[in-house]
């Protein structure tokens, strides 16, 4: 992959870095070898570099190498954005193209593949298996990978992006699958995929099949359920047709029995007929003592209501003659309340009309207070001057030249003369200003006595305003209660009728209840006598008897006729069961079928997995990476020995051997220092041997796919790569770039330093600063 042209517009990195709205760079001029960006922090280097690719990706700003961790909104700015970057892969040149629209709250992004045809048109790229690029992102992404590899390849092998995940870093399973389309066997994974997906479509299969043996296993366990219910159902027909039996032979006798009651109660008709006549006169007799006691509970609920009322209204009249002093003497009270709001409006008004002289007068002097305070800064401020202008001209009357004629003109004394003159001013000034201050001072002494007496003005009219207003609540009072009057005689008349009602009550109530016990005792006592005559009756009525045998056959009847209905239903259930008994055994002859498919299935099953795992990251692609494994080493090492001497040896290993001894499918990096004899991860490495190996490592791998792997990239790029090493380091760093370049047969390097020794060793720069404006 060779960038050729790149145009961005609308990126915040141009905007802000560059300080214009799109940058177009010509890539596709520049020599071969290598290529530095340059610029100040925050120019948009980094944003240049993150878009010298075509995938749908800014490596340095995203959390993880996968398109769905990043998205272009957050780096893009105003209500339209553009990339455009062609490129060249394989001989053939592409365009890029994406374009971000945001009206509104959301945006809507377009992704472009075009390619250019020999005739110089561009047309819309059209892969082997039918995928046209039509502006998805998915389907830009699938034509990308198609053409240029998967994205974790390429920046993992050629673009070194800032932030990126150091290789020590990868788990097993992640560097496998690198490793596995680095050495293009990544379709066997796809196979292994595959033959997993069968395993799981026949293990679906199994699961129905497993299902019907379950079912099967249900159908057996009814079969038998079904069986012990015919037997169930012989057992309980016997025994209905037994009880059915007994029922009949009991009904049998209870007929016999009510025909000889039936004819001792023929032979008894005129005693019946006395009973049926006591009978009747009970029931009236008893329905006449429960009429009694319903009219006496009425009657007493009237009553009770009728006695509250009057209650009520004894209580109310008595309430209004409780207060009749009162109501008699609230018209001298009314009288008094008058006089006491006469004389307290009286003194209201003057009062009110002092408080507001005093006010006046307070105001006053407190405008005379702050003038006074006023006069004595400026007095002090004054009086400090005029010492001052003094000292200034006592000068004259002290220096040596007093008394000669060029004392009068000597110009070293002007300040000293000008001082006299001002000290002379001032005092008149300063004479104003106290004889100001004594006159408001003598003001406001002659006011101070008499704002003294504004606070008690004021508690006096407050007292003035509480005593009206008490004065007027009692006038209030009286003259409520003065209303009343009309109402004493009313309830004195009232409370002698209520009086004289209840009395009544009390009389009519003692009246009824004196005769609802009269009645009660005469009603009860012939209730007593008919119940006496009915007990001598009862020894020849038969009534009861035949009555008792009626319900008894009746039963009886019942009973033989719902022992046939459970008898009908045992009959009509034995036959559904003995019909599902015959299907369930017909069901049942395919189980040994139905085994016999699912031990199939399950051997199938067991093939497919093992040939899933043969071909997946622990089988044959294990196996083709330990073979690569010497090759990449041997790679990564030859480079190192070119740049950085003999002291590091990098060991990569594929396994790692248990506590028990065994080999576990694993990846470890190694480096073994010369210089100390000694053996470590790089992970426990410092900062700067860290950046060293992992660039070596990731330049390996570029070199190992360039040179193995058959992946035609033209361009490596790496962006602030070396930072933590030291001036030697780096030097050496760029020998290092230049024996990749060399080895690997790349036309150039994009790389990003800010280190100015590296960018005077660079082939090219492009100054991002001196494409501001």
């Amino acid at each position: 992959m060779r960038p050729l042209k790149l145009t961005l517009e609308g990126f915040y990195g141009v905007r802000d870095g560059m300080k214009r709205d799109s940058v177009t760079l010509d890539l596709e001029s520049l020599p071969g070898g290598l290529i530095a960006l340059t610029g100040p922090n925050g120019a948009g280097k980094s944003t240049v570099m993150d878009n010298m690719h075509p995938y749908r990706i800014m490596p340095s700003r995203a959390a993880k190498l996968s398109v769905d961790a990043f998205s272009y909104w957050d780096h893009i700015c105003g209500v339209q954005a553009m990339k455009e970057l062609e490129w060249e892969h394989g001989g053939t040149r592409y365009r890029s193209s994406f374009a971000f629209r945001k009206p509104g709250k959301t945006g809507k992004a377009e992704y472009f593949l075009l390619y250019r045809t020999a005739d110089g048109t561009w047309q819309p790229v059209v892969l082997p298996d039918g995928t046209v690029a039509d502006g998805k992102a998915e389907t830009y992404d699938h034509c990308i990978e198609t053409i240029c590899g998967t994205l974790e390849t390429f920046f993992t092998s050629v673009f070194s992006a800032q932030n990126r995940r150091p290789l020590a870093s990868y788990g097993a399973s992640e560097i496998k699958g690198l490793l596995a389309e680095l050495l293009k066997i990544d379709h066997l994974r796809s196979l292994s995929v595959k033959a997993g997906d069968v395993a799981k479509v026949l293990s679906r299969a199994l699961d129905a099949v497993h299902q019907q043996l379950v079912a099967f296993g249900g159908k057996r366990e009814r079969l038998s359920q079904t069986v012990r219910a015919i037997a169930a159902d012989d057992e309980a027909l016997a025994a209905t047709r037994k009880d059915r039996d007994a029922r009949q032979s009991d009904a049998a006798n209870l007929m016999q029995q009510r025909a000889t009651l039936a004819a001792k109660q023929a032979d008894n008709a005129s005693t019946l007929a006395r009973v049926r006549d006591l009978t009747g006169r009970r029931n009236e007799l008893n329905a006449a003592l429960q009429a009694n006691a319903s009219d006496a509970k009425s009657f007493d609920q009237r009553v009770a209501q009728r006695r509250r009322t009057l209650n009520e209204t004894v209580s109310k009249h008595e309430a209004t003659l409780g207060q009749r002093d009162a109501i008699l003497g609230a018209a001298a009270a009314r009288d008094d309340a008058q006089m006491r709001i006469g004389s307290a409006e009286a003194k209201v008004e003057p009062l009110q009309a002092a408080i507001a002289d005093l006010e006046q007068k307070r105001l006053t002097l407190t405008s005379l207070t702050s003038g006074l305070k006023g006069l004595e800064s400026d007095g002090i401020s004054k009086v400090t001057l005029l010492r001052t202008l003094d000292a200034q001209a006592a000068v004259i009357g002290q220096v040596p030249c007093s008394g000669h004629e060029m004392h009068a003109t000597c110009p070293l004394l002007a300040q000293a003369r000008e001082a006299g003159a001002k000290a002379t001013e001032h005092r008149v000034s300063l004479q104003s200003l106290r004889e100001s201050f004594r006159t408001q001072r003598a003001q406001a002494d002659q006011l101070e006595p008499q704002v003294s007496q504004l606070a008690a003005k004021r508690v006096e009219l407050k007292a003035v305003n509480d005593t009206l207003a008490r004065a007027r609540q009692d006038l209030q009072k009286a003259l409520d209660l003065a209303a009343r009057k009309p109402l004493l005689d009313a309830a004195a008349e009232g409370l002698a009728v209520a009086r004289s009602d209840l009395q009544t009550l009390d009389a009519e109530e003692h009246d009824a209840r004196q005769r609802r016990e009269a009645e009660t005792a005469r009603l009860t006592l012939q209730l007593q006598e008919v119940d006496a005559e009915l007990a001598r009756l009862a020894a020849v009525d038969v009534t009861a008897a035949i009555a008792d045998v009626d319900r008894r056959l009746t039963a009886a009847r019942e009973a033989v006729t719902a022992a046939d209905a459970r008898i009908e239903a045992v009959i009509r259930a034995q036959a559904t069961r003995q019909a599902e008994r015959d299907a369930l055994e017909k069901e049942l002859s395919g189980f040994d079928a139905t085994q016999s498919r699912a031990d199939h299935i399950s051997d199938e099953i067991a093939r497919w997995k093992l040939l899933a795992k043969g071909l997946g990251n622990e089988g044959v692609i294990a196996l083709t990476i330990d073979d690569a494994g010497p090759a990449l080493t041997q790679t990564v090492n030859d480079l190192l020995l070119a740049c950085y001497g003999t002291r590091f040896t990098v060991e990569i290993r594929t396994q790692r051997a248990l506590a028990t001894g065994e080999m576990r499918e694993g990846f470890e990096i190694l480096v073994h220092d010369a210089d100390n004899d000694s053996t470590k991860a790089v992970t426990v490495m410092s900062g700067g041997q860290k950046v060293w190996i992992n660039e070596c490592l990731t330049r390996g791998i570029a070199l190992y796919l360039a040179g193995n792997a058959g992946q035609p990239y033209q361009t490596l790029f790496s962006d602030e790569s070396d930072g933590p090493l030291d001036p030697e380091r780096k030097l050496q760093f760029m020998r290092m770039k230049r024996e990749v370049l060399k080895q690997g047969g790349y036309e150039r390097e994009f790389f990003i330093s800010q280190t100015p020794d590296l960018v005077a060793e660079a082939d090219a720069v492009i100054d991002v600063e001196a494409l501001a404006v």
